[in-house]
């Protein structure tokens, strides 16, 4: 039967203790030796007493502590890798951590290897997944140096290959990428965009390359310090296809204003030199709607080049809101009349004012009332608000109709962007051209919705606003 670790401390302390006087009673009084050399013989058992349950301690507790810290500290040394267990040795407690700590190790090992290979397998699948994408992809730290990337984002910078010495921007050697990485490694800004133009020699000509840049920062997990992932992506086609669009909008406006001018104008015409019947009255109404509309999507398409190429010029004028919405709601309102949709226009409780172009806003309302009475079905309710809030006049067109999912609030404001459902129900561009309208304006616009009860499409204009083009008008 083994002795535990306290029964073993109680018996050394006993033992040590009893000893010397033990043996002080039985040298002065049964051997009648002197109390002085009683006194010396004690203190020299009492010595050698100390000394061998010093030694019984190291032998079973201190000796086994110092072999599991030497042992502990070899295996996070060897990356926690277990070599070999600690041989269990010393009193029975001291047995039971030995073994506790070797199973630790064990297990330490083991999960740490697990690890290891589930980290190198993400790594694999990552570095794999990023080698097959078209596009450049680098990881850089605070400081600029690179952390890891792709082929072909090396190829693009003219870095012969990955070395602990690369980094940005002074390992950049293409000269078309140098300016671009310089401004973006120097920026503090969380997200980054640029475009360059990168020249290609040809056989017999130069040919250049359309390349997007993005750039974001991402926080070290371990030294908490910003770095930055940066994507570079060929848009050459993706441009080359939006001026095809371009170039086609601008030739069927172009084609198509003439002949639709002479529709309206003799439509008109007829109105006034043909005997009025109520067939014909309805069939010339339906005529002008229709041209209406179409001039309408015309003028969407212009204003949306010109606003985007920085070529829209605003007339400035005084405005009155409630006029603004008035213009709005005559042109409107046989359509809801035909959908059996109550229309309506909240006027302001005050007279509001602004500077702004009228003939651009009234498109930017007519857009947005457009949408409205096309997507909210009969019986429902479409309305035009007005108010004055801090220092801006914001304009609300609110309909009953079927809403918005949360994720496609913001991709609808960008150019050729449609909900599913709403697809070859237009250009997608009338949004777009709302937003950039609004925003050549200082404003602001945006939409509150709920699926399945309607939407709030809101802008604000600056009541004080200074517009960049022609002087007002007089």
């Amino acid at each position: 039967m083994k002795i535990n670790t306290t029964t073993h401390l109680r018996l050394l302390i006993l033992g040590t203790s009893l000893l010397p006087v033990l043996l002080f009673f039985i040298c002065a009084a049964g051997f009648k030796i002197g109390y002085l050399y009683a006194l010396l013989i004690a203190a020299a058992a009492a010595l050698a007493a100390v000394f061998f349950a010093a030694g019984q301690i190291m032998a079973g507790l201190a000796a086994p502590m110092v072999k599991v810290s030497s042992s502990v500290k070899c295996f996070i040394t060897a990356d926690y890798k277990l070599e070999a267990a600690i041989h269990k040795e010393g009193w029975p407690e001291a047995e039971s951590l030995i073994s506790s700590v070797n199973r630790l190790m064990l297990e330490l090992s083991a999960y740490r290897a697990f690890q290891l290979n589930q980290v190198l397998e993400e790594r694999g699948k990552a570095e794999a997944l990023i080698e097959t994408i078209v596009d450049g992809v680098l990881l850089v730290d605070d400081r600029g140096f690179l952390i890891y990337s792709n082929d072909t984002a090396l190829q693009l910078l003219g870095i012969p290959k990955r070395a602990p010495d690369v980094v940005l921007p002074a390992s950049v050697k293409n000269n078309f990428f140098a300016a671009a990485i310089k401004d973006i490694m120097e920026s503090r800004e969380i997200c980054l965009k640029m475009d360059v133009d990168v020249g290609v020699p040809g056989e017999d000509y130069d040919i250049s390359r359309s390349f997007r840049i993005t750039a974001r920062q991402f926080l070290s997990a371990t030294l908490k310090r910003p770095g930055r992932v940066i994507v570079i992506r060929d848009v050459t086609v993706e441009k080359e296809i939006e001026s095809s669009r371009e170039t086609f909008f601008h030739m069927i406006t172009h084609d198509m204003r003439a002949p639709l001018t002479s529709i309206q104008g003799y439509a008109q015409m007829l109105g006034k030199y043909t005997e009025s019947s109520p067939e014909g009255t309805k069939f010339l109404k339906v005529i002008l709607r229709a041209a209406h509309r179409l001039n309408g999507m015309i003028a969407d398409i212009l204003n949306t080049i010109k606003l985007e190429h920085g070529e829209m010029k605003l007339r400035t004028e005084e405005i009155d809101a409630s006029a603004l919405c008035a213009r709005v709601s005559e042109t409107h309102e046989p359509l809801a009349a035909r959908k059996n949709i109550t229309f309506s226009v909240v006027p302001p409780p005050a007279a509001i004012t602004f500077t702004g172009d009228m003939g651009l806003l009234e498109r930017v309302i007519s857009n947005l009332v457009g949408n409205s009475l096309k997507f909210t079905p009969a019986g429902g309710t479409v309305s035009i608000s007005c108010r004055e809030v801090s220092g801006e006049a914001v304009f609300t067109v609110e309909d009953t109709g079927p809403g918005i999912p949360e994720d496609q609030r913001g991709e609808i404001f960008k150019k050729y962007s449609q909900m599913e459902e709403h697809k070859y129900m237009g250009f997608g561009l009338g949004l777009a051209m709302c937003k950039m309208a609004v925003e050549l304006h200082k404003g602001r616009i945006w939409v509150e919705s709920e699926v399945g009860k309607g939407s709030r499409f809101i802008f604000a204009i600056p009541l004080h606003g200074v517009y960049p083009g022609e002087a007002p008008a007089a």
